[in-house]
Formats: C-alpha cells, sequence, structure tokens
C-alpha cells in the first residue's frame, strides 16, 4: 500500500510515492519550479501558477504509472496568494511569500505591512498574502472577478479534488495574516478596518480533512509546509527542535498555546497544538551567496568557468580547527521585523581574510542567527527540549555546518532518512485524514533518522 505526497516549492516541485508500511520512499521525483515570471517591478516576486499545478500533476502522473495510492497528502510554500473567480478558474500569477510590495512606501511615512500592523495590531510582513491582497486592492490590481484567493497548494488539492473553491487548512491560513490564533478564524472586523473584503478570503478548516477525490483517491487538505515539515521529521514533537536549512532557514518548536510574543511567529499546527517558528529570510542562500563569490573570483583568475566552489569549501573546512574567527552577521534580506536590516562582516584582520574564516563565519552567522529566534521562545517551552533534528539540503549536504548547530545547542543532531521531508510529512497528514492510520501517532512511526 503506497501513498503519495507533494510539494509545491520555491524552487523546484517534488513528489514521493511512500510504503505506508515501512516509511520508505519507493520513488521520488523533483522537477524545476522554472516558472518566475519577470516583471518591470524588481520588488514582485511571482510565478505561473497554471504552470505549477501541471507540473505538479505531471509529478503524479509519474509516481502513479504502476501504483494506485491509498491517498494524496499536499504542501507546499506558505504565505502567497493566487487569486480564483467563483468556478475556480486561476485568475492571476502566484504572488509568493518572497514578493515585496508589502514593503513599498504607502502612508505616513509607513509601508504597506508597516500601516496594517499599526491599524490592526496584527504582526504582519511583505510577503504574506493580507498583505499583498491590501496592496493590490489599493492599488487597483485585484482581478475583477475575484471571488477567493488562496496558497498555490490549496489550489492544488482544489484542483485534485475536484472542486471550485479552495479549503484551508489552519496551518496555512495563519501564514496568510490577520488570522486570529485563539478563535482559529481569520479576524473579520480587523479585515473590514483595512477597507478589504471579508468574503475573499478562503473557507477554514481545522484537524484532518480530506478535500474530495481524485478518481478513487482521497485527497487531504493541504498543510504549510513548515508544518509538514515538523510532522515529517520528529517523532517526539513535545522534545523536538527542528531546524530547516533551505534556501531561508527555520527553527521550529512544538507549543500547546499561542506564546504572548509578538516577535515569535505561532503556526497552528494540529488541534489545538502550535508550531513557534522563527524564519531567516536569507537562510541557507547566505552560503550559497558566498559560493557564487568564490566562483566570480576562480573565473576573473583562471579565465575559465567554474561549474561549483563547493567542492573546495568542502575541502576547506573538512580541518579547519579556528572558530569564530570572524564575525559574520548573514542578515543580507534582513528580517520581517526590519526588512531593511542589512549583513556585516566584523573583526577582519590580516591573518582571517581568506576562504576558510568566510566559510566558517558564514556557517556560525547562520546558526547564530536561528539560535537567537530558539532563545526568544525559551520562556514558552514547557517540556525539556532534548532532540535536535535538522532537515533540508543545506543540513544534509554541509557536514560542518551540522557540527556547528551541535555545538551550540549541546545536542547531537538526528537527520530524517526520507530527504523530502516537507512532502512525508504531507503523506503522514493525508494517511490520517483519510482513515488508513488510526492516529496522528501511529503515522508518526514511520519516520527514521539516517542512524537507525
Amino acid at each position: 500500500m503506497y501513498s503519495v505526497g507533494l510539494d509545491i516549492g520555491t524552487t523546484s516541485v517534488c513528489g514521493i510515492l511512500v510504503d505506508i508500511k515501512s516509511g520508505e520512499i519507493k520513488k521520488s521525483l523533483t522537477l524545476d519550479n522554472d516558472t518566475f515570471i519577470n516583471t518591470e517591478n524588481p520588488f514582485e516576486k511571482i510565478q505561473n501558477a497554471g504552470r505549477l499545478i501541471s507540473i505538479a500533476k505531471e509529478i503524479l502522473e509519474k509516481l502513479t504509472e504502476n501504483e494506485t495510492p491509498v491517498c494524496i497528502g499536499i504542501t507546499g510554500q506558505m504565505h502567497g496568494i493566487v487569486y480564483l473567480s467563483d468556478n475556480g478558474e486561476i485568475l492571476s500569477p502566484l504572488k509568493i511569500w518572497q514578493d515585496g510590495r508589502g514593503d513599498q512606501p504607502y502612508k505616513n511615512g509607513l509601508s504597506y505591512a508597516e500601516y496594517m500592523s499599526e491599524v490592526t495590531g496584527y504582526p504582519l510582513a511583505t510577503g504574506y498574502g493580507a498583505v499583498t491582497y491590501f496592496y493590490d486592492s489599493i492599488n487597483g490590481l485585484v482581478p475583477e472577478n475575484t471571488a477567493k484567493f488562496c496558497t498555490i497548494h490549496d489550489l492544488l488539492a482544489m484542483t485534485l479534488g475536484g472542486k471550485t473553491a479552495p479549503l484551508v487548512h489552519t496551518s496555512d491560513a495563519a501564514s496568510l495574516g490577520l488570522f486570529d490564533l485563539n478563535k482559529n478564524e481569520f479576524d473579520v472586523k480587523a479585515i473590514q478596518k483595512l477597507g478589504l473584503n471579508p468574503n475573499l478570503f478562503p473557507e477554514v478548516c481545522d484537524g484532518f480533512k480530506v478535500v474530495g477525490n481524485y478518481g478513487n483517491i482521497p485527497v487531504s487538505v493541504a498543510i504549510g509546509d513548515n508544518q509538514a515539515s515538523f510532522s515529517g521529521s520528529v517523532k517526539a514533537p513535545e522534545n523536538a527542535i527542528l531546524v530547516n536549512v533551505g534556501t531561508g532557514s527555520q527553527i521550529s518548536c512544538f507549543s500547546d498555546t499561542v506564546p504572548q510574543n509578538k516577535n515569535i511567529d505561532c503556526r497552528p499546527l494540529l488541534q489545538k497544538s502550535y508550531i513557534m517558528a522563527g524564519s531567516s529570510l536569507c537562510g541557507g542562500r547566505a552560503y550559497a551567496l558566498l559560493e557564487k563569490l568564490f566562483r566570480e573570483i576562480a573565473t576573473a583568475v583562471t579565465g575559465e568557468s567554474v561549474k561549483s566552489a563547493y567542492p573546495a569549501m568542502d575541502r576547506i573546512m573538512e580541518g579547519y580547527e579556528k572558530k569564530k574567527s570572524l564575525n559574520v552577521s548573514t542578515l543580507f534580506d534582513g528580517t520581517r521585523q526590519n526588512p531593511e536590516k542589512r549583513g556585516s562582516i566584523e573583526n577582519i584582520s590580516t591573518e582571517n581574510l581568506n576562504m576558510a574564516s568566510l566559510c566558517d563565519g558564514f556557517m556560525w552567522g547562520m546558526v547564530e542567527e536561528l539560535y537567537g529566534m530558539f532563545e526568544q521562545m525559551k520562556p514558552y517551552v514547557k517540556v525539556k527540549k532534548n532532540l535536535l533534528v535538522g532537515s533540508g539540503n543545506g543540513i544534509r549536504n554541509n557536514a560542518p555546518l551540522r557540527r556547528r548547530f551541535e555545538e551550540k545547542f549541546g545536542l547531537k543532531m538526528q537527520i530524517p532518512l526520507g530527504k523530502e521531508e516537507a512532502a512525508f510529512g504531507a503523506v503522514l497528514y493525508s494517511l490520517v485524514a483519510s482513515g488508513i492510520k488510526a492516529d496522528f501517532n501511529s503515522a508518526a512511526e514511520l519516520i527514521k533518522y539516517v542512524e537507525e
């Protein structure tokens, strides 16, 4: 018996076929997300929504050529939105989480996102769906026949499930902004304060739900990729710290209450449970920027194109013993609270301006940023966190980075055996939603770590 998990990411779309008895990934297929659309506004980050749905369908068809899955789970990039008509027709590109329109100046010296936060009291940032909708509404960019908006993976679940309107899980709904975590619903009064139409916000559900059927196969409601990755990576949520490093990076901890700290991003997980999440806007891309710099230098010196500097960086770091000789802040894209903030390199001397010190400094900068977020979560942690789990290609492909996380947290890092953690989490969710497993904990037993 097999289940499919689909994950629509920012730079790739992946799917897995999982043996639901053993937890083994029988098939895995990843295709590039080649759907970015160039515009005349550099702050806009948009993708072709219809093309993304086609890529996901192509992956699903290839995974199920010789197998009929018992259910389909779906996840994907949070915060971004696509506008839909009343019959489910796609009316706009996907405006993704990296979109910068919310940081554009609006009034009284405030950006669109800052103005919304001041008026409503909700912590909002550019890229959040509600912020995108507010900017579009003010500037006449909402398509005329718009009936709803939703995330791209909600659109996929709607499409595969044969529906014409999206059903959005609380794990996704909260990422759009203006969402009341205590009531598990969008705050209609806050929405109306901004002159927005609350009817355009999607219908919300909690717990384990099936959207519809793809043929005879149950399709579960899509869940946010942060929650999916957490669910697909940790066996004991209450005790775990999850570090994910990819294009961005995140640190996540379980909570059974909503922390009273606006600097902590609290996201619904499942019924009456939450994830405290800290997100770096640059994250793993910081190390990729350094690799790009090394390639450019090598090409300038040799006159030949260098395909990748990562092998050389790995060799240099394997024998590197000095630590933190350079103080590097990797806030190259700012923070959600302060988007104008930028990174820095300090303590440069005649002895440490070299490749090894730069690699070391960049890695420690990535570690320190996430650890600082964890420090803010500590007052709301009720159970001792003694399980450090790492996920994402930035963790899997960089042993020196893993060692630095282990040193900072004082814990051995566990790596999930399955490489597509978010898609695997979507599978676990779908199994329960479809009634294949009795409860979430039994599905979580399918998680295996590399050492096992």
